[in-house]
């Protein structure tokens, strides 16, 4: 998406939007966020959340909190995929996907406006947060492997691809429900002929995934590293040790040598059964074309036949 006519071509920085922000009524046109109060940390700075290609900062409006998330990246039909989300989940239900709305004359830096998509503020941990502070609690961690299967049920019944399932975009709350967020890449039905924002997180994505996916089947191998990961850190919280910033504990590396990292070995001895086999499973999707990698539903049903 280039950018719109007046604008340069760089898009902002995380720091020019923190910058930004610290007047909401000179940053924004959106009244509920003009009138807002930007929450801050103990330092007087905005606080924040950030990823690979925005920073999320929380509001506090009159009708209660909200995440504003500024785009330090051109979204790819960042405008028509988000009102085409929205008009197609008019008279469906996907409680998974947590709402948003795209923003054209979102916020102000600088004297140029930029685009925002405004959501509801949807409190809980990332993923990778949750799974750490569960280590010593292997139920909680299985019951949020189960719940994970609901959320991806919900998206495969709105016949919705998230298009980018990874730790950041997984919200956890207390009660161990599930909410995804950052909806760049987000597929519907009515958007087919649209590009891909990007082919996915590398350490999720499946190895010979290049972006030509389309449709639900595009979550099917992410989901199941998300699933098999929190399962097998239920079964040896050891393997936390290999989780970094971008993981939980697959690389990269791990899917383009299946069976073939000291991962691999590891989860073929878990003292979970169920583990071992999901994970020769996930070896074999490596191995097939990317759109016949298995969903968790389909990995689970191969060892119930």
């Amino acid at each position: 998406m280039s950018p719109a006519p007046g604008r340069p071509a760089r898009w902002p920085t995380k720091t020019e939007y923190a910058e930004a922000v610290q007047d909401p009524a000179a940053a924004f046109a959106e009244p509920e966020l003009a009138g807002g109060v930007l929450d801050l940390n103990r330092l007087g700075m905005p606080r924040t959340s950030s990823g690979r290609s925005a920073v999320v900062f929380r509001l506090l409006g009159p009708r209660g909190a909200c995440a504003v998330r500024c785009m330090t990246r051109p979204p790819a039909a960042g405008a028509q995929r988000y009102d085409a989300l929205s008009r197609y989940l008019q008279g469906r239900a996907c409680p998974a996907l947590t709402p948003a709305t795209w923003l054209e004359r979102g916020i102000r830096v600088d004297g140029v406006w930029w685009p925002v998509v405004l959501m509801p503020w949807v409190p809980g941990d990332t993923l990778d947060i949750a799974l750490s502070r569960r280590l010593r609690e292997p139920r909680a961690l299985r019951h949020l492997a189960a719940n994970w299967r609901v959320a991806l049920r919900q998206l495969d019944r709105a016949g919705i691809g998230h298009g980018d399932l990874q730790h950041g975009n997984v919200l956890v709350d207390d009660e161990l429900r599930l909410q995804l967020v950052d909806l760049d890449g987000v597929w519907v039905p009515v958007g087919q002929e649209w590009p891909r924002a990007d082919a996915g997180h590398p350490d999720y994505r499946h190895p010979k995934e290049e972006g030509g996916l389309r449709g639900v089947r595009l979550d099917a191998f992410p989901a199941s590293v998300i699933f098999l990961s929190t399962l097998a850190v239920a079964a040896d919280p050891g393997l936390w040790k290999l989780h970094t910033q971008e993981n939980l504990i697959f690389r990269a590396a791990d899917f383009a040598r299946p069976r073939g990292t000291p991962l691999w070995d590891r989860l073929a001895r878990s003292p979970d059964p169920h583990v071992a086999a999901l994970a020769a499973r996930l070896a074999t999707d490596c191995e097939r074309a990317p759109g016949q990698a298995g969903t968790p539903e389909e990995l689970v049903s191969a060892l119930h036949p």
